[in-house]
């Protein structure tokens, strides 16, 4: 069976991301079992995805757990999340290549030369609005001139595509007003990103519009695209 891991956003928990998201339905139909952490940060439990391997030990040992306990087969777990989430998945396709075999990204990605080099090739799909008014499409920084800096989205989302082997790309897709398929030729493994033209720091295809954070696409479902690509489907 296989598994997903999916990780909220900051100031976020375990309950809103399991509502927000909407794996649970997509998992009762198609038989997968679905994980929804909770991250312990005291401040704004946000997951410590750099600096530290505390929460990418805590993450490998959900899947060891769940392998055990829950028919979990461990060559099939998945890491996905949004923000702050999206950035720990991205830190696991780093660090924790070896326990999971794919991730999803949502409002974060980001790929370090030094961390990133040696991790195994994973599929790797990516969600990202150009209005996310948290972490800038076009790069800068998080929240605040003074926050994280971090790169364009696409430029992240190239690396990861050198990374996994692409020989060219990204070729472009519209698939709506709101929604462009970015994709490359050639991979070793799949990397896909989804351009939501508009979008805000939002998951695509939510039930839950956050108005505060931006606009919220319904043209496309992230879930339903991350189970997509895991499952081969």
């Amino acid at each position: 069976m296989r598994l997903v891991v999916d990780f909220h956003g900051a100031t976020s928990d375990m309950y809103q991301q399991d509502i927000y998201s909407g794996f649970d339905p997509v998992a009762d139909k198609y038989g997968f079992v679905v994980a929804t952490p909770n991250g312990i940060d005291a401040a704004v439990r946000q997951w410590r995805f750099l600096g530290t391997l505390d929460d990418v030990h805590f993450a490998e040992a959900i899947v060891r757990t769940l392998a055990k306990d829950a028919c979990v087969n461990h060559a099939h777990a998945y890491a996905v999340g949004i923000s702050s989430g999206a950035a720990m998945s991205a830190s696991l396709a780093c660090q924790a290549s070896d326990t999971f075999a794919g991730f999803g990204l949502v409002s974060a990605d980001f790929y370090l030369p030094p961390l990133c080099d040696n991790a195994r090739r994973r599929p790797i799909i990516i969600f990202h609005g150009t209005a996310d008014p948290v972490v800038p499409y076009n790069g800068g920084h998080v929240g605040t001139a003074s926050g994280t800096p971090v790169q364009p989205a696409e430029a992240s989302a190239a690396l990861w595509a050198r990374h996994n082997g692409c020989a060219a790309g990204p070729s472009e897709t519209r698939l709506g007003s709101q929604v462009v398929r970015l994709s490359w030729k050639g991979c070793a493994v799949p990397v896909v990103m989804y351009r939501i033209v508009g979008g805000g720091h939002t998951w695509p295809g939510a039930a839950i519009a956050v108005t505060r954070l931006g606009l919220t696409t319904k043209q496309i479902s992230a879930t339903d695209q991350m189970w997509k690509l895991f499952s081969g489907g």
